[in-house]
């Protein structure tokens, strides 16, 4: 179900920056808690250090570990918080949502700010800052960050916008107006969007939209667009079982004989064939795993 696709950005503490400021004061109170579990579910989130997972937009049909074998099951909407323990985990599904995880990585603070569509996840942004960095910020100098078990989000989230704060500044406004462009594109990459909805959505010419691109991309808006739903049809030709017409359709694409053109030029098959490919991996790989299993 998670089929995760990264875009590294040396600016994505852009978009995180301006997410945390969004949910300053936006955070439901009562928070949701996924306790440490040794039996959980394939292709469940578990790491060895505590979690926060919050949902900025959208809604996620989330599964986590109760403990003692016990699974919970809840529908998280914009501003619901699960705190995962250490070894605790969660299994998370949306149609179309948008997510904030933030978690303890040895002595630094992770964030990942992701997109979810039809059940795969999009990393939008992903940034590293040192703990020693948001001391001062929350607790003063004579303490330190330790984990995120006891500390108030709505302070955490300040903190991180006030750090993040020092990155932006540097960077010139018409780079992080490209960067939102990009991230506005990940989310939407599925509609019916073309160069002039873009550019209207951000108030700006089509043609200014183009000499971003030139400017900061090595590839132009056709190309970025059609490799985001490129990446989106091969997840559904997979997950989905979907037939190849739908695929095109719920990928964005208006000509499936088009969608099939361009497929064929990236992946070097049709979508029939990528789909039977994928197929006959997973009987090669359940029939090695059967015999091997049956021969110890």
């Amino acid at each position: 179900m998670l089929n995760t696709t990264t875009q590294i950005d040396t600016f994505s503490y852009l978009v995180l920056f301006d997410i945390a400021g969004r949910l300053d004061g936006k955070l439901n109170t009562e928070c949701h808690h996924a306790l440490p579990c040794s039996d959980m579910p394939l292709l469940a989130w578990c790491t060895p250090k505590e979690r926060v997972e919050i949902v900025v937009e959208g809604a996620v049909d989330m599964i986590y570990s109760q403990g003692s074998g016990e699974r919970g099951l809840m529908r998280m909407l914009p501003g619901d918080v699960l705190r995962v323990a250490a070894h605790g985990w969660n299994l998370p599904y949306a149609d179309e949502a948008n997510t904030l995880s933030i978690c303890c990585r040895g002595e630094k603070l992770g964030l990942s700010y992701n997109h979810w569509q039809d059940g795969r996840c999009i990393s939008l942004a992903k940034w590293a800052m040192p703990l020693t960095s948001l001391n001062a910020l929350l607790f003063g100098l004579t303490s330190e960050v330790k984990g995120l078990g006891d500390v108030k989000l709505d302070v955490l989230l300040r903190a991180i916008s006030s750090t993040l704060s020092a990155n932006a500044s540097d960077v010139s406004k018409q780079k992080q107006l490209f960067h939102q462009i990009l991230t506005y594109m990940r989310c939407h990459f599925h509609e019916s969007i073309c160069r002039e909805s873009v550019a209207e959505h951000f108030c700006i010419s089509s043609s200014y939209l183009s000499h971003l691109f030139q400017q900061h991309s090595d590839i132009g808006f056709n190309e970025y667009i059609n490799r985001e739903r490129f990446a989106h049809a091969q997840h559904l030709l997979i997950e989905k079982g979907l037939r190849v017409k739908q695929v095109a359709l719920e990928s964005g694409f208006v000509d499936a004989d088009y969608f099939c053109r361009l497929f064929k030029r990236l992946a070097g098959m049709t979508p029939t064939q990528y789909r039977q490919q994928y197929i006959r991996q997973q009987q090669s790989f359940s029939h090695a795993f059967t015999h091997e299993l049956f021969s110890a």
